[in-house]
């Protein structure tokens, strides 16, 4: 947000850095630069990095896209999706209001209402990915 960083250009070099990291080193590193050179950082900037890390950890996977519909997670795998087929259907199992459509699109319910904080989700995204994970 700009009355964290006042500076657009600023704004804008700090979002390229976080969105193109390559390691969760990195990401820590920036997250330590940003958090020393202009304080506490709002909720916004620490969903930012948590939307880093999940994205990365998603496109190495191969998935394609993951929405969130109202109540429900939609993750998209990609036809190459590197994941355990066993594992999907574990947490089907497991998941009773989690569905997988013919066109590969995972859907989990989420626990909390839409206007639930983005943490939250954050956290049901990353157990499901390290779930669909190969071992």
């Amino acid at each position: 947000p700009d009355d964290y960083i006042a500076d657009m250009s600023q704004r804008l070099r700090t979002y390229k850095r976080i969105s193109s990291a390559h390691s969760d080193e990195e990401l820590s590193r920036i997250h330590e630069e940003i958090g020393d050179r202009y304080g506490r950082m709002p909720e916004s900037v620490e969903n930012l990095f948590l939307y880093a890390r999940v994205r990365r950890e998603a496109q190495s996977l191969g998935m394609v896209s993951i929405d969130r519909i109202g109540e429900n997670l939609a993750i998209k795998l990609g036809e190459k999706a590197r994941i355990e087929p066993e594992n999907l259907m574990q947490l089907l199992a497991e998941n009773k209001a989690a569905t997988f459509s013919p066109s590969g699109v995972l859907k989990i319910k989420l626990d909390s209402a839409p206007g639930a904080k983005e943490q939250q989700v954050f956290s049901v995204l990353n157990e499901v990915l390290n779930r669909l994970r190969k071992d």
